[in-house]
């Protein structure tokens, strides 16, 4: 599947902004980002990677080929209250554990005084419960790296085990070896791949077919 897409910028009229023009000789005209590519998903798929470095075009890429970020609202209640009721306490229980939250205390407790790394698993839980297709910006961003391994490891068997899918959106390539994604976006070396990990677990089955099947390189251009 292809894709293109563009942002058009021109600076404002504001008198600071012609301030700074004059002052670093800039000219007052409007630029243009253009992003195009392909790329070619597995039939069958839990777990994508979308990676790459800050202004490398990973948040744009994200949101224009597979649509806007997903997240959770909460409430002031205890976290297990803020699940959809039509789950019962056997199906979170489960998923909190799955994602190595086990603290049932903390259970009781508002999502708001939870640390960045408690907030995570315990979204990504929810949404792996409430949601079919799950895009989720900055993952593992907040945490320590040992946090991240444990945490990626966790969420991906969580996301197979239920059958759903996730694209984890990040700028930690390590990662990678963690979460066991069954494709990646590399938006640094701009290029869609299947890792040759994956290829050699599915290599029994017709996922096989899935070899060398890599996408164009996407291109990034500025005028």
């Amino acid at each position: 599947m292809k894709f293109e897409f563009s942002y058009n910028t021109k600076p404002s009229q504001s008198f600071r902004s012609k301030t700074l023009m004059g002052q670093y000789d800039l000219e007052n005209k409007e630029s243009i980002q253009t992003f195009k590519g392909d790329y070619n998903l597995p039939d069958k798929w839990n777990i994508g990677l979308i990676v790459g470095n800050s202004g490398s075009g990973k948040t744009s890429i994200s949101k224009n080929v597979f649509g806007e970020f997903d997240s959770c609202e909460w409430s002031k209640d205890s976290l297990i209250d803020n699940f959809d009721k039509k789950l019962n306490m056997e199906q979170i229980t489960y998923a909190l554990g799955s994602v190595g939250f086990n603290s049932v205390p903390y259970w009781l407790k508002p999502f708001d005084v939870l640390s960045n790394g408690e907030k995570s698993r315990v979204e990504l839980a929810r949404m792996a419960l409430e949601k079919d297709f799950v895009v989720y910006d900055e993952f593992t961003s907040l945490v320590d790296r040992d946090v991240a391994k444990s945490m990626s490891n966790s969420v991906q068997k969580l996301f197979r085990k239920l059958d759903k899918q996730l694209i984890a959106v990040t700028c930690h390539h390590d990662v990678l070896d963690w979460l066991n994604p069954d494709w990646v976006y590399d938006t640094d070396e701009k290029k869609f791949y299947i890792p040759k990990l994956n290829e050699k677990k599915n290599s029994s089955s017709k996922s096989s077919e899935y070899k060398n099947q890599h996408g164009n390189i996407i291109k990034s251009i500025i005028i």
